[in-house]
């Protein structure tokens, strides 16, 4: 009995070695540009980032005190970039997201230190309207 519980450590720490330390949630860390939900402020897709709407909804979302990164996907920084200085302004952190792993459309987020209690995001418009 004991040595087949020293075998699962060693097994586990084999397979910890190999594939590195398992990660929490780690589909919902892909899909908000390496970050957890409940450190979302605000998002915007690449479509809602495109518009008027979501260039608004992303300025208005930096002057929330609880905001302390603004993070940008690689293929969204041209159209970001008025986000980008208007981070630069307030002296708010900014970061372009550049992940291979990433899913999903989310371009531009603005996140908190600590977890926000934000039920609906503007990114997360769109997917409750289609059935």
């Amino acid at each position: 009995m004991r040595s087949s519980k020293k075998s699962s450590e060693l097994e586990k720490t084999v397979r910890t070695g190999i594939h590195g330390t398992p990660q929490l949630r780690p589909d919902e860390k892909r899909r908000f540009l390496g970050f957890f939900r409940e450190r979302v402020i605000q998002a915007v897709t690449f479509d809602q980032l495109r518009n008027r709407d979501g260039l608004q909804v992303m300025t208005s979302a930096l002057k929330d005190p609880r905001g302390v990164e603004l993070v940008i996907h690689k293929k969204a920084r041209a159209q970001a970039m008025p986000l980008i200085v208007d981070a630069r302004k307030t002296g708010l952190d900014f970061t372009i997201v550049s992940n291979p792993n990433l899913v999903g459309n989310v371009a531009v987020l603005l996140v908190a230190k600590d977890a926000v209690d934000v039920p609906l995001l503007y990114s997360e418009q769109d997917e409750e309207v289609q059935p």
